[in-house]
């Protein structure tokens, strides 16, 4: 049986999608031009999915003219949206980008900043490292800062100088390292104890990562971490730096996706500014003859030999310390005052473990500390745990 009325919905439909493929695509400059962050997102994602790069230079303008208004604002709005997509863009295009760009979106997208910053020629690239670095370093010790932003770009910007341009921090990150010393003293009726000082909490542990739903009317919205030491190679989009033992790695994710986060790079330590030297003296990590923490056990007889001992004990962990100072002083990282004047701070902390039985009277108080000779070094008493 003929059907006439079949025929006239196949005729339509193929001639639907004949005109369909034969439109020409959507224009990206006029959607890339517009004052609405959905109709950006949607220019921004065209270049993407049409490996489009006549429009890099209307990309790198709008990411040079992100709002310093919205830098750290609400993350789920429209605006950083739309951003979010034009930096996905010039990472996926592999856009060189101008300074101005990489500094205007760096404390409300990092991870991109830092990706981008990584293609950027050396010249451009290290002053911008250095600012990042710099800004962490000052940053007072009583800010909080919650997004963790600062710190990431100060880590990471360290990291790229340690490697490219030891001489910019080589004394800055001598002069804010630090070791901890924990002294036990025992006696002929204890033991000396274990004190762990640094990372001592256990990791918490990792979370399935789920998705919610996407938003409606959008291009897909591709948010970047980066992740210290990920074991799950698999995953890894790229790799943003390895030094001193550590890989910093990155990832491009859906923006739906609520990230375990549980391979987040540190922020500067005692043990990244440790990996850090070890990196600009091209040694391993455990070849640097102190540690951010040194373990000691030293027995007690008397008040005054206690007191002999721990001022030879500290006396050569701060030759230690002065050590490294002039290697980096012999590799042409330092200058000769600042071998003189610049060394790590010593912290030293001292543990009564002394007459732990329950049947034995227990021992009078340690001595007053003696005061140390360098300011740098400190020494205190500190109760047993």
């Amino acid at each position: 049986m003929y059907c006439s009325g079949c025929r006239l919905a196949a005729t339509l439909l193929f001639t639907s999608w004949a005109v369909a493929q034969n439109r020409p695509p959507v224009p990206i400059e006029p959607l890339l031009q517009s004052n609405q962050p959905r109709l950006i997102a949607l220019g921004a994602w065209e270049v993407v999915k049409r490996a489009d790069d006549s429009q890099t230079n209307l990309l790198i303008d709008l990411a040079e003219r992100w709002d310093p208004a919205q830098r750290g604002g609400n993350e789920v709005s429209d605006w950083h949206d739309a951003m979010t997509v034009v930096l996905d863009a010039l990472i996926q295009r592999k856009v060189t980008v101008s300074p101005a760009a990489v500094l205007a979106v760096s404390h409300a997208f990092p991870d991109q900043a830092l990706i981008l910053v990584t293609r950027m020629n050396s010249y451009d690239a290290e002053p911008i490292l250095r600012s990042w670095y710099l800004a962490t370093r000052h940053r007072p010790r009583t800010s909080v800062d919650r997004s963790g932003e600062n710190r990431l770009l100060g880590r990471m910007a360290a990291m790229m100088l340690a490697r490219d341009h030891p001489e910019e921090i080589a004394a800055t990150v001598l002069a804010d390292s630090l070791e901890q010393l924990a002294v036990s003293v025992y006696d002929a009726a204890s033991d000396a104890q274990e004190h762990c000082l640094v990372d001592c909490e256990p990791l918490p542990p990792c979370r399935q990562e789920i998705a919610s739903e996407p938003q409606n009317g959008w291009p897909p919205v591709f948010q970047y971490t980066l992740e210290e030491n990920d074991p799950y190679i698999e995953r890894r989009s790229g790799i943003l730096i390895y030094e001193a033992g550590d890989s910093i790695t990155w990832r491009r994710v859906p923006v739906e996706v609520h990230q375990d986060f549980c391979y987040s790079p540190a922020a500067l330590t005692p043990a990244t500014r440790h990996r850090l030297l070890a990196e600009m003296l091209h040694v391993r990590d455990v070849d640097i003859p102190w540690g951010p923490q040194m373990n000691l056990a030293l027995a007690w007889n008397s008040d005054g030999q206690f007191l002999d001992d721990l001022a030879k004990e500290v006396s050569g962990a701060e030759d230690k310390l002065k050590s490294t100072a002039q290697v980096l002083y012999t590799k042409g990282l330092l200058t000769r005052g600042e071998v003189d004047t610049t060394r790590p701070r010593l912290a030293v902390f001292v543990f009564d473990d002394r007459y732990h039985q329950s049947d034995i009277p227990p021992a009078p108080p340690l001595p007053p500390l003696l005061q140390a000779l360098d300011s740098r070094t400190s020494l205190r008493l500190s109760r047993t745990r």
